[in-house]
């Protein structure tokens, strides 16, 4: 009887090992897939009069995308006043600021949160020209499980944000050639 005890514990613990496995490794989201569970925005939410192109900025999307794969979503909103998601990785271009943008920009403060579910989180950063004057607003995506060091996620995103102001001479740059 004892043997058997032992085999049923050896057994459930290792069903309860590979369980924990299996659900770490669904945890590790690519950007993809976390585009994809991002919600449609409402048409009320999109600028009907957005039409500008932002080449640079995509630019510099791509460009902190790469060198940070720890990252998985990220937008640049600007245009003032409306400060429209002016490029990302996940498309909804032309989408008006939301509340959390606005005060990111108004107030010049980072807006720092963890999603509902737990597994991201998102730091809003003002986005500086190089003369400091803020121009927008970066939304930065990470991975995140309960007991992630949030400061050192926000530090990896004003790294982003201080490697975009170096190359923003004013606003205008955003919208102007790769």
């Amino acid at each position: 009887m004892k043997k058997l005890n032992v085999v049923l514990s050896l057994f459930a613990m290792t069903t309860m090992c590979i369980a924990m496995s299996v659900s770490a490794v669904q945890a590790q989201e690519t950007r993809e897939q976390a585009a994809a569970h991002l919600r449609k925005p409402n048409p009320k939410e999109m600028d009907p009069t957005y039409t500008k192109a932002a080449p640079f900025a995509q630019k510099l999307v791509d460009q902190a995308l790469a060198e940070h794969p720890e990252v998985l979503l990220l937008a640049i909103h600007a245009g003032a006043p409306k400060y429209d998601i002016i490029a990302s990785n996940f498309g909804r271009i032309g989408k008006l600021g939301d509340e959390d943008d606005l005060r990111c920009i108004r107030t010049g403060k980072d807006n720092l949160e963890v999603n509902p579910e737990g597994i991201h989180f998102e730091d809003q950063i003002p986005l500086r020209d190089q003369a400091g004057k803020i121009i927008g607003a970066i939304g930065v995506v990470f991975r995140y499980k309960a007991g992630d060091d949030k400061l050192a996620l926000q530090k990896i995103a004003q790294e982003i944000r201080d490697e975009m102001k170096t190359q923003l001479p004013d606003a205008k740059r955003l919208f102007g050639p790769a």
